[in-house]
């Protein structure tokens, strides 16, 4: 016999499952661990706090990205997740935590972070197209009167501090725990979990909203985390790509950055490059491969990813 509770019981249950399953999708959305790829994504938006102490800050920005309750009103990008997401994320990618920048009073001078290194992607929607950036295209250096060079960001994890809650007195925790400090400007500015790398961070106020780029305040994006490693790009060039030095033109970029591979004219018309190096080091060659020398047109670039061989010695022409 059934009792008259077991529909109840049912119910219940189903409940309970549907919402755990939400909390699970909820969690999924909000930040995405791709350990294969070594990466992470996360949502957020463009802080609707940006620029609300301007008559003080004067424009000024110190972070890229912060968590709620962050410093917004000086953030670009305010993320859906906390510091320590983000921080716990890093450590299951394999990524080790660095050291963040201190001063060193018998060298009476400031030390810099150290850790690996990471690229940050900025993606969003407007009028139905997608546009992806690096996070440094949003920002503008106000001294070079230019926007900020692409940089890989150190992860240093955070100086430690005293965790207060705990019931261990010795306990500590990283201070982007309790700031929500997640990637700072200033490389000296240990309360965050990424530091910009640049000569010219060690200023304050060095930077400001790229007003040319940056989406309307309060827009959602995608923020990916990329770790900087190794690895190889296959690219094939299309246009007035013979004939005009390209080849030339790839080798000294490519050897100018410390990049491996060779370039290579095919029957087709168009070039083919391989490349090895790092992530962020390819990107800067993919700059220069986009414009190509003066007597070039590039109509396309064709990119596939492969795994880093480490077979290529130099760069070299192939003919």
């Amino acid at each position: 016999m059934k009792s008259r509770f077991q529909p109840f019981f049912i119910f219940l249950c189903l409940v309970t499952i549907s919402m755990s399953l939400a909390t699970m999708s909820w969690a999924g959305e909000t930040i995405q661990i791709l350990e294969k790829e070594k990466k992470i994504i996360l949502t957020g938006e463009i802080s609707k706090a940006l620029g609300t102490y301007d008559e003080h800050l004067r424009g000024a920005v110190e972070y890229l990205v912060c968590g709620k309750g962050g410093k917004e009103y000086e953030s670009i990008i305010v993320v859906d997740s906390t510091a320590k997401d983000v921080y716990d994320a890093m450590l299951k990618l394999g990524v080790k935590r660095g050291s963040p920048p201190f001063y060193n009073e018998e060298q009476d001078k400031e030390i810099a972070p150290k850790g690996e290194s990471v690229l940050i992607y900025i993606e969003w929607t407007d009028n139905g197209e997608t546009k992806r950036v690096r996070g440094e295209d949003l920002l503008y250096n106000v001294h070079t009167q230019k926007p900020m060079k692409h940089a890989a960001w150190i992860f240093s994890g955070s100086r430690l501090v005293y965790d207060l809650e705990s019931e261990d007195e010795d306990a500590q925790i990283p201070q982007a725990f309790m700031s929500n400090d997640i990637v700072a400007l200033n490389h000296l500015d240990g309360s965050a979990l990424f530091q910009n790398p640049l000569p010219e961070a060690a200023k304050e106020n060095t930077y400001k909203k790229n007003e040319k780029l940056l989406p309307p305040l309060g827009t959602r994006v995608k923020l990916t985390i990329e770790v900087n490693q190794n690895m190889q790009l296959y690219i094939l060039i299309s246009g007035r790509v013979q004939g005009v030095g390209f080849r030339a033109f790839t080798k000294r970029n490519a050897t100018q950055l410390g990049i491996r591979g060779y370039a290579k004219n095919l029957s087709n018309g168009k070039v083919e490059v391989v490349a090895e190096g790092d992530r962020g080091t390819l990107d800067r060659l993919l700059v220069a491969l986009r414009k190509g020398p003066s007597a070039s047109k590039v109509d396309d670039v064709n990119i596939e990813e492969r795994p880093f061989s480490g077979k290529h010695k130099a760069f070299e022409i192939r003919y």
